[in-house]
Parts: C-alpha cells; sequence; structure tokens
C-alpha cells in the first residue's frame, strides 16, 4: 500500500513539474540572436523552439534573427546579449583577447561552410587552383578565412572584389571566384543556370568550428542550469531537424524570414546531411580541446590571431559531454 502511495506522489510531483514548465510565468525568458537571416542553417534551434524543447525545460526563447547591420560579438563584449551565435572560431577568441567575457557552450557545426566556387569550364581540382583569380568575398570573410588562403594556398589581396550578396558580377565574369556558404550559393547559381564546381574550405584543411552558442561569462555563472537546458534543447533540436520531420523549424524560418522559399531550406538540409556540417547524430554540439588547440596554433602561427593566449578560455566543454547527453 505504501509503494502504491509513494508512486502516486511521484506522478504527482512529475505532473506539477510538466504543468510549470508550460507556465509562461514560471519560465526563464532567453532572446537568442542569430548570425544572419532565418535559415536552415539556423534549423535546429527553430525546430528545438517549434516542438517545445525549450518550453519543456522551464525556457521561454525568443529567436533573433541577425542581419548585416548586426554584430553579434560586439554586442556580446558591450554586455547587450547574453546568448548569441557565432559564425566562425575567431570570433570567440578575439572576443576573449580583447578582454571580453565571453564563452563558447556548444558547436552546431563541426565543419565551417564557407566555401569558394567557380563555373564549371574552369580547370581546377582544389583551393589551390584559384590563385590568381579575382575573388568575390563579403567583409566577414576578409578578416578570417581570407588570410588563410593567403597564407595556405598563396591568394593575393589585388584579387579581392567586393561581394555584396548579388551573384550577377559573377555569373556575368566566368574566370571569376565566389565566396559564399555551401548550402546558399551553389545552389542560387544553379537556379541561374550554371552549375558551380565547389570546394568546401573544411574539406582543405580549414579547422574551425561554426553556428556555436556562446555566453556571457557572469550570465553563465548566475544561470548555469539554464544555459545547460539550452545547449541540451538545442541538441535535441538539432537531431530532430535533420534527422526527423524538419516542418515545424521550418515554418518558423519562413515566418522569420519570408525571402526564403520551401526549396530553398529542403536543399540545405540536403547539403548539411551530405557534408556532414554537424557530424553524425551523437556528435551534434560536440567540441574538443584538440580540435580548438588545432585551429588556434594554425591561425597564431600565420599571424591571424595574437600569439600567447590560452585558447582554452574561450571555450568550456561543461556542457557538451557525451555522458550528458539524454
Amino acid at each position: 500500500m505504501k509503494r502504491h502511495l509513494f508512486i502516486g506522489f511521484l506522478s504527482i510531483l512529475f505532473c506539477a513539474s510538466a504543468v510549470a514548465a508550460q507556465n509562461p510565468d514560471t519560465l526563464t525568458k532567453i532572446t537568442f540572436a542569430t548570425d544572419w537571416k532565418a535559415q536552415a542553417e539556423h534549423g535546429g534551434f527553430y525546430q528545438a523552439l517549434a516542438k517545445g524543447y525549450y518550453r519543456a525545460r522551464g525556457l521561454d526563447v525568443t529567436i533573433r534573427s541577425g542581419g548585416p547591420q548586426l554584430d553579434n560579438p560586439r554586442l556580446m563584449a558591450a554586455g547587450a546579449l547574453d546568448i548569441a551565435m557565432a559564425s566562425n572560431s575567431f570570433q570567440p577568441i578575439n572576443l576573449m583577447a580583447a578582454g571580453a567575457d565571453v564563452k563558447v557552450v556548444m558547436a552546431a557545426f563541426q565543419k565551417d561552410p564557407q566555401v569558394m566556387m567557380v563555373h564549371p569550364h574552369v580547370e581546377a581540382t582544389g583551393l589551390a587552383d584559384l590563385k590568381g583569380r579575382p575573388v568575390f568575398l563579403a567583409d566577414s570573410a576578409i578578416a578570417t578565412v581570407w588570410p588563410w588562403l593567403k597564407a595556405r594556398f598563396g591568394y593575393e589581396d589585388r584579387n579581392i572584389r567586393k561581394y555584396t550578396y548579388s551573384l550577377a558580377p559573377w555569373l556575368a565574369n566566368p574566370e571569376t571566384v565566389q565566396e559564399g556558404y555551401v548550402s546558399s550559393e551553389p545552389f542560387t547559381a544553379t537556379q541561374a543556370g550554371v552549375e558551380p564546381k565547389v570546394f568546401l574550405l573544411s574539406d582543405e584543411g580549414y579547422p574551425g568550428y561554426s553556428a556555436m552558442v556562446m555566453v556571457r561569462g557572469s550570465y553563465m555563472m548566475e544561470n548555469r542550469q539554464v544555459v545547460a537546458d539550452f545547449v541540451a534543447a538545442s541538441i535535441k533540436g538539432w537531431q530532430d531537424y535533420l534527422w526527423g520531420d524538419p516542418a515545424p523549424g521550418n515554418a518558423l524560418i519562413l515566418k522569420d524570414n519570408p525571402e526564403k522559399t520551401a526549396e530553398l531550406i529542403a536543399n540545405g538540409i540536403k547539403i548539411m546531411l551530405a557534408n556532414q556540417m554537424v557530424g553524425d547524430k551523437s556528435e551534434v554540439g560536440m567540441m574538443t580541446h584538440a580540435r580548438w588547440q588545432q585551429f588556434y596554433d594554425e591561425m597564431s602561427a600565420l599571424g591571424i590571431l595574437a600569439k600567447g593566449l590560452d585558447v582554452g578560455e574561450a571555450y568550456t566543454l561543461d556542457f557538451v559531454a557525451r555522458e550528458d547527453r539524454d
């Protein structure tokens, strides 16, 4: 009899906790700032929101889309954001070097999605073969992957052409190179009638993570369980988005970014899976000390990052240990 009463008591506690997690008055509010307009590359976070994974952990999450006029690293350094997306491994290391109290807590992408692409007639089998050609390059890439390309393959600054997020100049000049994301620019080029040759930087040695979640250190210290819950729900969102039905997340993406199409989002998912951008299902969110150290050692040796830094101060593995997975 006592055993039945105990089990009944546990059931009541479980139900009460579930109700509390659904009660808006008891939820912890979080604004998560992404690094660009809503797209498939943010799909796991939108899926976690759409499927209620954040809410189930007591979080009321608002996703704030980024864009060309929003600088997440600067806003994080200024204390204007608590949790935001980092596009590349340079951002958190540079923040740390500048004295900002910010740490990366998970990496959605094991591979950086940046590519160089050329017209199909160009005789090239790798990034080294593109040396000497004009390159349409986004401002964000000039300070990050471009120095690596210069040091690794001999690219020269005189070949930089400003990329204004229109493929028209590249389409008009078949001898040029276009920088972009593996799931975006190649698809747009194909839609315009040009099937490009595409070279993923990460496949040729670029070691950075991407689509990372970074948190202000003071916020993390005061809200450690909140951060742990956000990371766990985000990981579950990514697993469900890529290996389940992405429709719920896609609906929110299209709502936040009407410029996107269902076809473009579907292509993004296909490309992420084909190129193992997030790794396998068990690797979602994972980071390692060795990988961070490799990135720092390579980039500091090339003079892209300052020497003498403790790269371990830019991230923590506390929230992405495999044994913590559900």
